[in-house]
């Protein structure tokens, strides 16, 4: 974790500090406001608070970027590091972390985003357009809902106020609404970031495996552990040993949360700085605990296995909204477990197909049509 997240987690946990930055920051942007004119043809993207240029971010910056009723617009992108991204794609970008960020904010009548982009910083946003394709289908408990959230975090949950947000399917809607209550409109229209496996050829995918330098004589197991957020008592990912032994049959792919943090040995292959879509078309199987990843890499109909060792305490000090018992899925408590359903041949895809079906039902179109209708609906009423 690099000294930039290191000071913002600190100031988001307490709740002094916390204080002060929010209505420090809610000041300056208020007298700002008063200064900066919005530019009706800017939009501000920016993809996990500006961690990386992915997800449906980059999905709604290409399919704009691509169209010429949208040639005259002016889209930036937001990073907390701007040079880590040289893709020629990005005529435009911006420091996240700079307090110049708040002018190209303001002065963008267009926000685009899959996480905050505020900087946990909600204010009323009248000029403004906010559009929130949140970055997964809640799985665990989000928000006011949280246990153990940071004061901060929990304000920006209650207070922010999306114009339109973005949902999978009725499942989504339902719990979001509740995790954002001021958000003034739901488009049920599935997720721009299905597009991302069209732009997938076969061809990129044997790319992406040379890349990694991957045994084509062997599948791959795309490992995917979520972050606890706590002091844990119990065990919570697969053991290097573990690793390091389904490597022998596997092609292990480890890709952690960008909040944790594990030493692999040599067997396993580290693809953090890689897009998970691209990883989904080169993975043959999946292992995670309580992502929702899995809910996206069901549109592909491979095998998912859950890893949930810690079901009880994860459950007591995180919460969960589905368990089991709702998903279906091959679960495994022990890596025991966990070896005997992976050498089973016999795998029930069909239940992949129900949680895609029930889940994730709209093509990905049905989101392109829809955010392209807001821009030009919003661009009438100036």
């Amino acid at each position: 974790m690099n000294r930039a997240q290191t000071v913002k987690n600190w100031i988001k946990k307490s709740k002094s500090f916390g204080l002060i930055y929010y209505y420090a920051g809610l000041f300056i942007v208020t007298v700002l406001k008063n200064i900066i004119r919005p530019n009706d043809k800017q939009i501000l993207f920016i993809s996990y608070s500006g961690r990386q240029y992915s997800d449906t971010p980059k999905e709604a910056y290409l399919q704009l970027k691509n169209d010429p009723n949208f040639k005259d617009f002016k889209m930036i992108w937001a990073f907390n590091r701007p040079v880590d991204f040289n893709d020629s794609e990005l005529e435009y970008k911006v420091n996240a972390n700079s307090p110049l960020f708040f002018f190209y904010l303001l002065r963008s009548k267009y926000w685009i985003a899959n996480s905050s982009i505020d900087r946990l910083i909600p204010f009323k946003h009248s000029k403004h357009v906010y559009i929130q394709f949140w970055h997964g289908i809640p799985m665990k408990t989000l928000g006011p809902q949280e246990k153990g959230l940071a004061p901060l975090v929990r304000n920006w949950y209650n207070k922010v106020s999306f114009d339109y947000l973005f949902v999978y399917g009725d499942y989504d809607a339902g719990k979001l609404i509740e995790v954002f209550p001021k958000t003034k409109k739901i488009i049920n229209k599935g997720q721009l970031r299905k597009k991302s496996y069209e732009r997938q050829s076969d061809k990129n995918v044997d790319s992406i495996k040379s890349d990694l330098g991957i045994d084509v004589n062997k599948p791959v197991l795309l490992y995917v552990p979520t972050w606890r957020g706590y002091e844990s008592t119990q065990q919570t990912k697969l053991s290097s040993s573990f690793l390091k032994e389904l490597s022998q049959d596997y092609n292990v792919l480890y890709r952690g949360h960008y909040f944790s943090g594990i030493k692999l040995n040599s067997e396993v292959i580290s693809v953090d700085n890689f897009s998970l879509y691209k990883l989904f078309r080169v993975a043959d199987i999946m292992v995670t605990d309580y992502s929702s990843v899995f809910f996206d890499f069901s549109e592909l109909l491979k095998p998912i296995y859950l890893f949930q060792p810690d079901i009880d305490e994860y459950r007591e000090k995180r919460g969960l909204y589905l368990s089991n018992e709702d998903i279906q899925l091959p679960v495994a408590y022990s890596e025991d477990e966990l070896r005997r359903l992976l050498k089973n041949k016999e795998y029930p895809i069909e239940q992949v197909g129900v949680i895609r079906d029930k889940y994730n039902p709209h093509d990905s179109n049905e989101a392109v049509v829809a955010l392209k209708n807001i821009l030009e609906v919003e661009r009438l009423r100036n």
